[in-house]
């Protein structure tokens, strides 16, 4: 009777799990888990800016341009490419050009939902505030929708 099992033919064989784990940058997989831990705070930060842009009637490019610049230039954003950024806008542009009023609660609503840090919630609006001074007016139906947004900040947000 044969003890051994021929380790090509063994289904528990250690040497394709070594390979595997060699070939794994544990770095790679870390930088993958931040950046989804992040997902739900870059779509709040997109939907505050799109009712900001969208508050006086239509987001204009200069407005569009100013969001994504914003997401290049910052380091925890720029992790997320100009397409990704750029291809949620557009469902954001799309929505509020069906129906102004179910975009801006659906947004509003995306804010609320995310459970944002006092730090998150900070950075957004500063992204709120640049995208309202990215065409030079400061529309009174902008500065309304910042004042909304404002409200809708974390506990102990300050």
């Amino acid at each position: 009777m044969k003890t051994s099992r021929s380790k090509e033919k063994d289904i528990f064989a250690r040497r394709p799990v070594l390979e595997l784990r060699a070939s794994v940058n544990r770095l790679d997989i870390a930088a993958e888990a931040d950046v989804a831990g992040l997902e739900p705070f870059i779509d709040a930060t997109i939907a505050a800016a799109m009712m900001i842009a969208h508050a006086d009637g239509d987001a204009d490019a200069a407005e569009r341009r100013r969001i994504i610049s914003l997401f290049r230039a910052n380091p925890v954003l720029q992790r997320f490419s100009a397409e990704d950024v750029a291809r949620e806008i557009a469902a954001h542009s799309q929505a509020f050009e069906r129906d102004h009023q179910s975009a801006f609660s659906h947004a509003r609503a995306q804010i609320v939902i995310t459970d944002l840090t006092s730090e998150q919630f900070g950075a957004l609006m500063q992204v709120c505030v640049s995208v309202l001074e990215a065409d030079g007016v400061r529309h009174p139906a902008e500065e309304l929708a910042l004042e909304q947004i404002s409200l809708l900040r974390p506990w102990g947000y300050r």
